[in-house]
């Protein structure tokens, strides 16, 4: 007997559970949400859900682990069962040294350190150290935000194959966020050249941050290393030192 689809319909060898659909294209939406995090409103029309439906689905992705609530701003974003899930795909050699590398790298330089992994042009963030005297909320399980006012985002526009450079929206979210398509080529052209990327206060201005890619064996972007902290340890010549500490520490953790 051939099973059926959810609406009656057999699935020729490619069946498809509604729901499981309806739950997939949720995360997908959170995830490809400003900032990472929607409403429940928000998500349903992104995924033409009605918004009971919606609410209900994301009730039970919560419950899983999957989604996280904010009950303040009502909002939606990734929660750290998906960051588990990520994990489980990473081998373990390189999970274990990309632990022990950002550990290290955090306790060198008392800055937050994060490893981040690339699936086609979404990153998030699935390893962080952060020092014990850091304010700063945690982004694991989130990805960077706006791709061009990040140093990880613009390590991804430098190096990855898989984005369209005319269609990234170059939103103003500080003063010296890049806004000129002009600027951001020459921008991602130093990144080549140099081998990281910085941020300058240009997603938030009171933080800087520098990130350098990680690599497979076909010279392939695959995730990023990133180090960032306080406006006030901003300095330009401190941000280009930890630039080359990050590539070396790169390198530990992509070796063979």
């Amino acid at each position: 007997m051939t099973e059926r689809g959810p609406q009656g319909t057999s699935g020729g060898g490619q069946h498809r559970v509604q729901s499981v659909d309806r739950a997939a294209a949720l995360l997908r939406a959170i995830a490809a949400a400003d900032g990472g995090e929607a409403t429940a409103v928000e998500l349903a029309k992104a995924t033409g859900l009605n918004r009971a439906t919606a609410w209900r689905i994301l009730q039970t992705l919560e419950l899983q682990g999957l989604a996280a609530h904010d009950p303040r701003t009502r909002k939606y974003s990734i929660g750290m069962g998906v960051v588990d899930l990520a994990r489980a795909v990473i081998p373990d050699t390189l999970l274990a040294r990309a632990q022990r590398v950002v550990r290290e790298l955090s306790l060198q330089t008392r800055e937050t350190v994060a490893l981040a992994l690339l699936d086609e042009t979404e990153l998030r963030y699935v390893v962080e150290k952060q020092p014990p005297d850091s304010t700063e909320p945690s982004w694991l399980g989130e990805g960077p935000g706006p791709l061009h006012a990040t140093s990880s985002g613009k390590v991804v526009l430098a190096y990855s194959e898989n984005i369209d450079l005319e269609a990234v929206p170059l939103d103003q979210l500080t003063d010296t966020t890049i806004t000129s398509r002009e600027a951001l080529y020459d921008e991602l052209a130093l990144v080549r050249l140099r081998g990281y990327a910085l941020c300058r206060g240009e997603h938030t201005s009171d933080i800087w941050g520098v990130s350098v890619p990680l690599m497979d064996r076909d010279k392939q972007l695959i995730g990023t290393l990133s180090l960032w902290g306080p406006e006030t340890r901003g300095e330009r010549e401190r941000f280009d030192a930890l630039g080359s500490l990050a590539r070396e520490a790169a390198k530990n953790i992509v070796a063979s």
